[in-house]
């Protein structure tokens, strides 16, 4: 029973329907059926006491509603559908009520009329769309008031009292279920959407954590190096350029390290690429325990690293730095059961000395490397301009 009021509440609702639309339209689509058993029931009621007149009008609600229905399942076009129903719920429990007698003898059909407002005041975008329908009542209230005592001379109900009583505790009973029908079915709604909507917004949040973490994943490998896990060429140079500048506003120096590492590629070339890469790691972290956390080194090629060191007043402290570089990474490598060993070949420039810009100071860091290259390896040598 469930499935098949779903699907009848479904008749109008588009693929492209937003939830709040969907909402509106599932609960107006299910109004005229709804509505249908106690009108059918009501219309059978009166023919049996001779009341044709006011058969008639739970009838024309009947058929208008049924028809205006398959047409929305035709076209959906919902307008069209709301208009008819809430102008049928409005219109004709006056009707019925007029033609009973008035206030006196049908004024308790009067609570149907009141659908109208209290749907559209629920459904609709705007609260003034609602409160049209209520002014439509109150308009149509007026009139009944106006006319109530020529109904009441005029139309003669020949109802037994007992089933004028009868039809008012039906009336009001239904009615008033009716309308707490559609307010619970609203706020069940309301809450499977905010609940839906609460699911959404946790899987945004999540959503936006991967992609944050994502994006902080590709920023570090943008910057660092995949094996060393260092800064890698291009955020070195944006490292030392800051360091540059406080050079400059301190009047300190700024000392350029390039270095090689001697005998590498035969380790690699013997033991294989994962010995060659346990290598780096090694002596990228050994190089990071030698300069202070200020500095800074970064791998910027094979077996090639560069370490910038700021806030230098005395170039001498650089060199015992160099002397404490080739301690460190002369040391055995462990890899499995071998005992590897590298050497390193330093070269080293000077900010502003010998140039002020990253580049012009590596190629020259670079040219005073190769000389220890060429006298022997496995020392360090200052770049000279001669």
């Amino acid at each position: 029973m469930k499935d098949y009021m779903r699907k009848l509440s479904y008749i109008g609702v588009l693929p492209s329907d937003c939830e709040d639309l969907i909402l509106k339209k599932s609960n107006l689509t299910l109004l005229p059926f709804f509505v249908l058993i106690p009108a059918t029931l009501w219309s059978m009621i009166y023919i049996y006491l001779y009341q044709y007149q006011a058969a008639t009008v739970p009838m024309i609600y009947i058929l208008i509603s049924m028809l205006s229905a398959f047409i929305l399942h035709k076209t959906k076009k919902f307008i069209i559908f709301e208009f008819t129903q809430l102008s049928l719920i409005l219109l004709l429990p006056f009707i019925l009520m007029w033609s009973l007698g008035g206030f006196e003898e049908g004024g308790f059909v009067m609570i149907w009329a009141f659908y109208a407002p209290v749907v559209a005041i629920m459904y609709s975008k705007e609260t003034k769309d609602g409160m049209r329908w209520f002014y439509a009542f109150l308009v149509l209230v007026f009139i009944s008031m106006i006319i109530d005592s020529s109904l009441q001379s005029n139309i003669n109900n020949p109802l037994p009292k007992i089933a004028l009583e009868l039809f008012i505790v039906l009336n009001i009973g239904a009615g008033f279920g009716g309308i707490f029908f559609l307010i619970s079915r609203f706020v069940k709604n309301i809450k499977e959407i905010s609940t839906a909507l609460k699911e959404d917004r946790e899987s945004l949040y999540t959503l936006t954590n991967d992609l944050k973490n994502a994006n902080r994943e590709l920023e570090h490998l943008a910057t660092c190096d995949i094996v060393t896990k260092l800064p890698n060429r291009l955020y070195f140079q944006d490292i030392v350029y800051d360091m540059f500048k406080r050079a400059k506003l301190n009047e300190k120096i700024v000392a350029i390290m390039f270095l090689d590492l001697d005998g590498f590629k035969t380790v690699n070339d013997t033991l294989g690429h994962d010995a060659g890469d346990q290598i780096l790691k090694v002596v990228g972290n050994r190089l990071k325990s030698v300069i202070r956390d200020t500095d800074t080194v970064a791998r910027v090629g094979g077996d090639e690293f560069a370490i910038a060191i700021g806030d230098l007043t005395d170039v001498d402290n650089v060199k015992k730095i160099a002397e404490n570089i080739i301690e460190e990474v002369n040391e055995y490598c462990p890899y499995n059961d071998h005992r590897c060993r590298v050497g390193v070949s330093i070269g080293i420039s000077f900010y502003p000395e010998h140039g002020e810009s990253v580049d012009d100071l590596l190629v020259r860091a670079d040219k005073a490397m190769y000389e220890i290259k060429k006298m022997g390896k496995n020392s360090y040598s200052i770049y000279n301009h001669d």
